[in-house]
């Protein structure tokens, strides 16, 4: 399809060859002050239809791409200046304050009748002029076709404090919204039955004229209509418009944010499918590894959490507001081809992942950090106050632990604010204030307070007692930890096990249970907390024949002889193991081996190594940690 660009800017020319090279440029010719809208986004969308439908009139073949700049302030627009005591007096009103500019983009084919919108705002803040500053700037004579009397790439040196928001959308053209309107355009349409299932991105796949297609928010068994953008690859991912007949596994989700928030990828999956689909998962990623063997691989029947909803001994969630309204909420569900950071918080009223008690929590904590006056965080200008919370729960216990993590912005009233929680959430254990400066959008422990209770929680497993500090590891579904421990136990006493090392050992939640079925048990973690955690489980369940030791797996492998353990438990991080582990393992020739992984590629990339250097897999445990996500745990028994 033939392309025309509705402008004779050189600023949106140069911009829009970053997306196509070849296209017309046919000026409109339009006049503004034929529109009366005064609403500033209304009005550029407006302007942009009218300049696309002008030049579309005499090529009604082509795509035509028009778009329309505003700058609003004080709720005026102000477009393109008459003269220089317009534009002079326009520079004075931004002068030391922020506007917002507006640029809307319009599709238009008017043979197909044919149209596509959209609209994207930035916000630009002027340092105090003098008249001098404008008098010099206004001698450069190139402020007459500009909207506001200023083009940003000229005056960001001069005038520009700061700038919040996409830059080529206040040169003039909005790249990025353009490209995703430009590939929209050019989208065909299908429908298809959804087949299977992308883990753990969590989309439905489709199969259809040789093709693969990837559909975000469609399920085994719907029949879809999807858009899609033609391309040579096998794998293409759609856009989900319909769903034409729901599949048989379809549910209602519990959670009224279902949808919304990036908590949960399908609660409206019957769990009997999510399971199949996780089993599904799991043989494919084998297949890749092992492709003449993986169907011969003793792989059991996955086994389900023991509790599908509230089963997360940990969650963090984020801070929004809206006006004075501090609230909490989940950052929003990434959409393909949209960017993961600076997404907006969508604020829940209960989550069905955590504990029973968000609701009382989530009402108790807004109510009182908007009582404060003190803004959220904000990810863009990096200023604010409120950050996070983090809820650690002992689901045997009930012992409830609040991280309240803030900037050092300003300073909290923390044993009113503490005061205020208990009142409403009686069940809480421990509250500490955390003073988090860091850029990234995550919990870092910087500076620690605790406001109330204890320094811990803890949590029982298998008639244990496990304390639980703020940054201690801790299985995040303990429930179905247990269930992990217990096999391993039971195949240590199988093995007649003497001696276990245990690697990424943690809060040494393994270890010890495996001491009732080991004579002797060795843990190895690099983090010094989490040894500190783990001596301390040691001495308030009286174990006796368990050591820890503070080191990396690298530094601490090669101390090992061979000979020195009889099984080995791995349960790394999702990156598996490092090569230089790996390595080391496998010189140790350790008789059996139980590999914990809570990412089956990982898992399934070590394993080839593993297997290529002499070891079998005699079974395979897949285990749900994770219900509602796209994510699996799963057990590996070795031997040599």
């Amino acid at each position: 399809m033939k392309v025309i660009l509705a402008s004779a800017s050189p600023r949106r020319i140069k911009l829009l060859k970053r997306i196509t090279g070849s296209f017309s440029v046919i000026p409109s010719g339009l006049d503004e002050n034929q529109i009366p809208e005064k609403d500033p986004v209304a009005f550029a969308l407006k302007a942009a239809e009218a300049k696309a439908r002008a030049v579309a009139r005499e090529n009604p073949e082509a795509l035509v791409i028009a778009a329309d700049t505003v700058v609003t302030i004080d709720g005026l627009v102000l477009g393109k200046p008459s003269d220089r005591a317009e534009a002079e007096r326009i520079l004075g009103l931004l002068s030391g304050r922020t506007h917002e500019v507006i640029t809307a983009v319009v599709l238009y084919n008017q043979q197909e009748d044919r149209l596509l919108s959209g609209h994207e705002t930035s916000r630009v803040t002027f340092r105090p002029l003098t008249p001098d500053d404008i008098r010099a700037y206004l001698d450069r004579n190139t402020y007459r076709d500009k909207a506001g009397a200023y083009a940003i790439q000229e005056i960001k040196d001069l005038f520009l404090k700061q700038l919040e928001g996409d830059y080529n959308n206040v040169v003039g053209l909005p790249v990025r919204l353009l490209r995703r309107l430009f590939n929209r355009f050019q989208e065909k349409k299908a429908r298809v039955e959804i087949s299977g299932f992308l883990l753990p991105e969590a989309a439905g796949l489709a199969r259809s004229q040789g093709q693969i297609f990837e559909v975000y928010g469609a399920l085994p068994g719907d029949l879809v209509e999807i858009s899609y953008l033609p391309s040579g690859k096998t794998a293409i991912k759609a856009r989900l418009l319909e769903i034409i007949k729901p599949g048989p596994a379809r549910q209602q989700a519990a959670c009224p944010h279902f949808g919304l928030c990036g908590g949960c990828a399908f609660q409206d999956l019957s769990y009997t499918e999510q399971l199949r689909q996780k089993e599904n998962h799991l043989f494919e990623v084998l297949k890749q590894h092992f492709p003449s063997s993986y169907r011969y691989l003793e792989i059991e029947s996955i086994l389900p959490s023991p509790s599908e909803y509230f089963y997360r001994n940990k969650m963090e969630f984020s801070f929004g507001q809206s006006g004075r309204e501090i609230f909490l909420g989940l950052r929003e569900k990434t959409r393909p081809g949209q960017a993961r950071h600076n997404k907006r918080v969508v604020p829940l009223e209960i989550c069905h992942l955590s504990t029973r008690l968000t609701e009382k929590i989530f009402r108790a904590v807004n109510r009182q950090a908007t009582k404060t006056g003190l803004p959220a965080f904000d990810l863009e200008s990096k200023k604010g106050f409120f950050r996070h919370l983090v809820i650690r729960e002992g689901k045997r216990t009930g012992e409830l632990m609040l991280l309240l993590v803030t900037t050092s912005q300003a300073k909290l009233v923390t044993e009113e604010f503490a005061a205020a929680i208990l009142e409403v959430v009686p069940e809480l254990t421990s509250f500490w204030w955390v003073e988090n400066n860091r850029i990234a959008d995550v919990v870092a422990f910087e500076k620690t307070h605790l406001i109330y209770g204890r320094e811990f929680i803890e949590e029982k497993l298998q008639d244990l007692r496990f304390r639980i500090y703020p940054g201690s590891f801790f299985q995040t579904n303990p429930l179905a930890a247990e269930m992990v421990y217990t096999l391993i136990q039971e195949e240590a006493r199988r093995l007649r096990t003497q001696s276990a090392l245990g690697l990424y050992c943690g809060s040494g939640a393994i270890e010890i249970c495996l001491s009732k079925a080991a004579a002797e048990v060795v843990g190895v973690d690099w983090d010094r907390a989490n040894i500190k955690t783990a001596s301390e489980n040691l001495a308030i369940n009286n174990v006796q024949n368990v050591r820890f030791q503070e080191s990396s797996v690298e530094e601490a492998l090669p101390e090992i002889s061979r000979g020195s353990f009889d099984l080995l438990i791995i349960d790394p991080p999702r990156a598996g193991l490092s090569p230089r582990s790996l390595k080391q393992i496998v010189g140790l020739r350790i008789p059996a081996l139980i590999y914990v992984s809570c990412n089956p590629a990982t898992l399934a990339r070590d394993l080839k190594v593993l297997v290529d250097s002499g070891y079998k897999i005699n079974r395979l445990m897949p285990v749900d940690f994770f219900p509602h996500t796209g994510h699996l745990e799963v057990v590996a028994y070795l031997n040599l």
